[in-house]
């Protein structure tokens, strides 16, 4: 009895029933992969953004554990005799890497400017 009945409880038949489901199915993963496809789009940028900067934590990372407990940051050119050293400090490494991130971060607006 329940078997013969073509109508379900919504007045749907079961093919009509199925092509819904179906339809809803192709929409939801449709959906679905435009968010995922913006996700990774937005995970992969950071991805590349930290390789680019990964040197730079590196060097600061070295820098710390090198002079010990204390933190400290010299400055180049704080200390009357510091011209003489070579050396001294990886700040001119560090700059040059911030650098080097900004005009690859900013690559495409340089292109537009240039030309």
């Amino acid at each position: 009895m329940g078997c013969s009945a073509s109508k379900s409880g919504s007045g749907l038949s079961f093919s009509e029933t199925w092509v819904v489901m179906a339809g809803t199915a192709v929409i939801c993963g449709f959906v679905g992969y435009i968010v995922y496809d913006a996700i990774m789009a937005t995970a992969s940028e950071l991805v590349q953004r930290l390789v680019v900067i990964s040197p730079l934590l590196l060097i600061i990372i070295v820098h710390c554990l090198s002079t010990g407990t204390q933190i400290s940051f010299p400055m180049p050119g704080s200390e009357p005799t510091a011209i003489h050293r070579a050396g001294g400090s990886p700040w001119g490494v560090a700059f040059l890497l911030l650098l080097l991130f900004f005009l690859i971060s900013f690559q495409p607006s340089l292109h537009q400017l240039i030309s």
